[in-house]
């Protein structure tokens, strides 16, 4: 199983820099299963979901290609893209029988993706965006780990890779093998990775279909964000096992700053976090967690909640009263009451956040936040105003 070493100049930096630049080597193992695709023994099925993506994505998809385990159910789900990512799809497809290629209307990626979970045929399944490559041994040490371990999850580290050769940001487990039970996971394992950030992409994990297929799980459409989490949750909420590998396998390309969709507006993003708050409920309560891990999940979504609660303050040109009566809708959600009753909040924002709205002082709460986005507000004004000029 793949270590990752320590950080720092040298062999791995030089293997890292290689990354960036483009997809790793063609193997041999590879060009075999171009030629002539034999499957044998449990077939992962790779679901990607695509649109307007032909700058990075045959990068993608020769790390799939290039796997050292060569059973494998590729799933490219066009999703109407108007670039050339369709042709790029159907040409790797001719060349290599694992691929299977998806045409459809754009209906975001969350329909994307349930199109490619519908049509896999594996037995396992991972979920890889068309912009990220993954390490050659990534679909095998995942595998490996699940079966030695009777795990119907695995979960292995990633790496933010940016475009502009800063340097990339690690997440991932050091030292050995974590694997236990639900309870055990939801005990010890649930809220690092949650804070680490390897809870919240759907891409750094091995799934098993039984359950998928068992459970009716799919990504709720319509959502844009915290979709991924979500289905995480859910379906972790189904395993009796869990297995968590060292090292980091997954390769998560970041273009700029503001080319992602973490740094975009969503009109649904506080509806997510409620969303997201009920799986994560409905784990906990299967898991039989204890109320310290509860409470301390509580404090967490509080700050995700109000965090996107705080996004019309800065990512839109609302007006004040627009911002004013947004944080009155939130002060009044049954759900957020609910939780603002059992929470014990942690840090300045969360204290201030419970308590004024949970006095409902609105509009207190709403003055503190055109203080603290002040300036991210006017530089976003100044921004769109040069738009309008140009």
């Amino acid at each position: 199983m793949r270590q990752r070493a320590e950080t720092g100049r040298g062999e791995e930096s030089e293997k890292m820099e290689e990354r960036r630049e483009g997809a790793p080597e063609r193997t041999p193992a590879a060009e075999k299963t171009e030629k002539n695709h034999e499957p044998s023994g449990d077939v992962i099925s790779i679901v990607v979901p695509v649109y307007n993506g032909e700058a990075c994505l045959m990068r993608c998809i020769r790390s799939l290609q290039e796997q050292s385990y060569p059973n494998l159910d590729i799933v490219l789900v066009d999703d109407g893209s108007r670039d050339k990512s369709l042709e790029i799809c159907r040409a790797a497809a001719e060349k290599d029988a694992r691929i299977q290629v998806i045409h459809k209307e754009n209906g975001g990626v969350a329909s994307a993706r349930n199109a490619g979970i519908a049509a896999a045929r594996g037995r396992w399944l991972m979920l890889i965006d068309g912009d990220d490559y993954i390490h050659r041994d990534m679909a095998a040490d995942l595998l490996t780990a699940a079966k030695k371990s009777g795990a119907q999850a695995a979960v292995c580290g990633f790496e933010r890779v940016f475009a502009d050769g800063a340097p990339v940001e690690v997440h991932a487990l050091n030292g050995k093998v974590w694997e236990g039970d639900l309870h055990r996971f939801g005990e010890e394992m649930f809220l690092p990775l949650y804070r680490n950030l390897m809870l919240r992409t759907q891409s750094n994990k091995l799934y098993d279909m039984e359950i998928i297929r068992r459970k009716e799980l799919f990504y709720p459409e319509g959502f844009s964000i915290n979709e991924d989490i979500w289905f995480c949750v859910r379906y972790l909420s189904f395993c009796r096992r869990v297995v968590c590998i060292p090292g980091s396998y997954l390769y998560y390309w970041q273009n700029s700053p503001g080319d992602s969709q973490i740094s975009r507006y969503h009109p649904e993003g506080v509806e997510s976090c409620f969303l997201l708050l009920r799986a994560v409920e409905g784990f906990f309560k299967r898991a039989g967690c204890s109320e310290q891990v509860r409470r301390a999940m509580e404090n967490e979504m509080l700050f995700h909640i109000c965090g996107f609660a705080g996004h019309i303050y800065y990512r839109t040109d609302s007006s004040r009263k627009e911002c004013l009566e947004s944080v009155r809708s939130l002060a009044g959600r049954k759900e957020f009451r609910r939780l603002l009753r059992q929470v014990k909040p942690k840090g300045v924002k969360n204290r201030a956040a419970a308590f004024l709205l949970g006095h409902r002082m609105c509009r207190v709460y709403h003055w503190m936040c055109l203080v603290v986005y002040g300036r991210q507000r006017m530089a976003l004004r100044r921004k769109m105003k040069l738009c309008r000029k140009g």
